[in-house]
């Protein structure tokens, strides 16, 4: 067979395996925090559904940055699997005895287990997610499709079929689903060490710092931006039981709109037009409380709401799960962008952001917007036109392509993160054997194997030697 149908067939794979694994934890995470709202109902007052719904989400945050913590206090790889384990039994547990409690504090302890389950189980999905797809033509696309899978099969059993007591059955097939990536490791994720990057550049690093930075300030904004409409259709959908106003309508399905906006454009010259497109998007949620008017608009306010929201989640997906692994804790921040909305939207239900004066609250997202434009221009984010962040290579004039160039081209052509990028240089410009590498990256020998594994398949080789002849020959091509 061809070898580059086997890489082919190789790279399909992994990426309907990761849309799968995606979309699994985003209908648990969606199917579960609807559910606790809408049992709620029977359970506590008007006042304890809203306080509970905003807690979930900050539990939430929590998790994403709990499962950070433990990754990096335990580095073996049976404790890891552990730490994965003990959630989801206790997410399931938690989930299961929501149907049948009907004591307030009993209910609301678990619901919070749930949430906190989700995140743990989060972080470890966005990290994966990051790790897996980093720097590749691909991630937009596999994170739209996985959400919008998600999504379609939320509204097929809660809404539109209303089958609650076929919830659980679903939930257990995730439960088991993360217990076998847990289990199995495939491509060995789980006790993936990221490499050092770019440790002689304070630039970089600098660099990298304002960006994070930026994009969390972005993120806070936005939230901020959609606080208003939120909040007044939480309040509507507690009012009326979620009768004659439900947050999880068909309008709900208009969100895919927006991960697909965003995931499809964020595949075009790695992410350079999701930020202009984000702030395109915003424009619409900066102007929705003008339309929020009276509750015949409530199903055309939704649809555009939920466009929006689906745009800013893809948005900061992306931008967190691409310069995650260009930080010193890239578990950390490759669902920080969930963590810090989740929060932000927690404190702005508190300060009753949203009972402000209909005019304050119109000023107040103008002004995000402006905000929103700075802080992107302010982190290079808006430079669209003219000069590109690829070198500009010379074909005719061989001397004028460095030997670090070649070698960056090289890795480009194959899809190589940067990780495996720094392994790279050093199996094609040393003698080193696997144990001399590895000390010399600081990291362990079965690390290191990993990533050599991983660059032979993406380049289509099964040894050293393969590499060296693959590498030499696209060389000689592009003289």
């Amino acid at each position: 067979m061809d070898l580059a149908l086997i890489k082919h067939k190789i790279k399909t794979h992994k990426i309907i395996f990761l849309i799968a694994f995606f979309s699994i934890y985003m209908f648990e995470y969606m199917v579960t925090l609807t559910f606790i709202d809408q049992k709620n109902i029977a359970v506590s007052n008007s006042f304890w559904q809203l306080a509970l719904h905003y807690i979930d989400y900050v539990l939430v945050s929590v998790g994403f940055v709990s499962f950070a913590l433990l990754r990096r206090k335990f580095q073996d790889t049976k404790t890891r699997i552990r730490l994965l384990v003990i959630p989801n039994i206790i997410y399931c547990i938690s989930v299961i005895s929501l149907y049948f409690i009907r004591s307030v504090t009993a209910y609301s302890i678990m619901a919070m287990l749930s949430a906190f389950s989700l995140g743990v189980l989060g972080g470890m999905v966005y990290f994966c997610m990051s790790l897996a797809l980093s720097q590749t033509c691909y991630i937009g696309k596999a994170m739209a499709a996985g959400a919008a899978l998600a999504v379609l099969l939320q509204y097929l059993l809660q809404e539109y079929l209303n089958i609650m007591f076929g919830i659980p059955v679903v939930l257990v097939f995730g439960f088991f689903a993360t217990l076998w990536l847990a289990v199995k490791k495939p491509w060995d994720w789980l006790a993936h060490d990221c490499l050092p990057y770019d440790k002689s550049s304070p630039e970089s690093k600098k660099d990298t710092q304002k960006r994070l930075l930026i994009l969390s300030i972005t993120v806070i904004a936005l939230s901020l931006i959609g606080t208003f409409y939120d909040s007044h259709m939480m309040r509507l959908n507690v009012d009326t039981n979620y009768q004659e106003f439900n947050y999880y309508s068909w309008p709900r399905l208009f969100i895919i709109a927006g991960y697909a906006l965003i995931g499809c454009i964020g595949d075009i010259e790695k992410q350079k037009y999701v930020p202009l497109a984000t702030l395109c998007m915003t424009m619409f949620a900066v102007f929705n409380p003008i339309l929020f008017g009276e509750h015949e608009n409530y199903y055309f306010n939704m649809c555009i709401y939920y466009i929006c929201l689906g745009s800013n989640i893809a948005f900061f997906n992306l931008m967190f799960w691409n310069i995650s692994q260009k930080t010193k804790y890239p578990e950390f921040w490759a669902g920080m962008g969930r963590a810090i909305s989740g929060s932000a939207d927690c404190l702005w239900a508190v300060l009753h952001i949203a009972d402000l004066p209909f005019n304050l609250i119109i000023g107040m997202d103008i002004l995000m917007f402006v905000v929103l434009v700075i802080t992107l221009a302010a982190g290079g984010y808006l430079q669209i036109g003219g000069k590109t962040d690829k070198p500009e290579i010379s074909i005719s004039a061989e001397p004028q392509i460095s030997p670090q160039e070649r070698l960056k081209m090289y890795a480009q052509h194959c899809s190589l993160t940067p990780r495996e990028t720094e392994v790279l240089e050093k199996l094609l410009s040393t003698e080193d054997g696997v144990q001399e590498i590895a000390d010399g990256l600081f990291i362990s020998r079965r690390v290191l194997q990993r990533y050599i594994a991983s660059i032979y398949e993406k380049a289509g080789t099964k040894s050293r030697i393969g590499l060296f002849q693959n590498y030499a020959k696209y060389i000689s091509n592009i003289k």
